[in-house]
């Protein structure tokens, strides 16, 4: 497994495609916390919105790297969907750790907020729960699932869409906890427990992409 993990990374590191997300990241980041000097974890919840978008983007990008040939060797080689899939999830949030990063320090740079270990905390691992619905977006629009370019792109767009609607997205809920002028010590519980659950819609994307997956080899 250590050696897949290591193939995909370098594959990813060498194809480059890694970059359109993550400068996106970057740029808008930079412009949308410049001069804010409003609560630190508001300026996280603008974070979990665009690590959605570009973890989706993240995702789909290092899925589809392989060509369906390729994908089919590598399959062949390990001789299990699952852990193949698994192990490119763990690639994709491999790439997001300068995500986070990023977005954690960026506000503290262009803006001038009160700087907590609480308030990192938080902050980090709600970018992390938006990673991993990113990520679940983006495996399910992926080629395994959607082979047409045009329809995944729709798709990806709408599901995005749809995270924002109030009450049935775990992102809208993030963004909201991450608003509210409360102390981290406060928002920590609910943080958490969105993170469970945003794990547990990961979890759930990649066994139904699987399935799907192996149902279309």
């Amino acid at each position: 497994m250590s050696a897949l993990y290591r193939y995909q990374l370098t594959s990813v590191l060498l194809s480059q495609r890694y970059l359109p997300p993550m400068l996106i990241f970057f740029g808008v980041m930079a412009v949308g916390t410049t001069s804010d000097n409003g609560p630190l974890q508001s300026s996280y919840a603008f974070g979990v919105l665009v690590m959605l978008v570009c973890s989706t983007w993240l995702t789909v990008a290092v899925v589809n790297q392989e060509d369906p040939t390729q994908h089919r060797i590598t399959l062949v080689m390990i001789g299990s969907s699952l852990r193949v899939l698994s192990i490119t999830i763990a690639v994709v949030l491999t790439w997001c750790v300068p995500l986070i990063v990023f977005g954690l320090v960026i506000p503290l740079v262009t803006g001038d907020h009160v700087v907590t270990a609480g308030n990192l905390a938080v902050g980090a691992v709600a970018q992390l729960a938006s990673a991993m619905v990113g990520i679940a977006i983006g495996v399910l629009c992926s080629r395994l699932v959607i082979r047409r370019i045009g329809i995944a792109m729709l798709t990806a767009a709408t599901a995005i869409l749809i995270m924002l609607v109030r009450w049935i997205s775990p992102i809208r809920a993030l963004m909201k906890v991450l608003s509210d002028d409360r102390s981290a010590g406060h928002n920590a519980g609910p943080i958490a427990s969105l993170a469970v659950l945003c794990a547990v819609v990961l979890t759930a994307a990649v066994l139904a992409t699987r399935s799907i997956a192996d149902r279309k080899e």
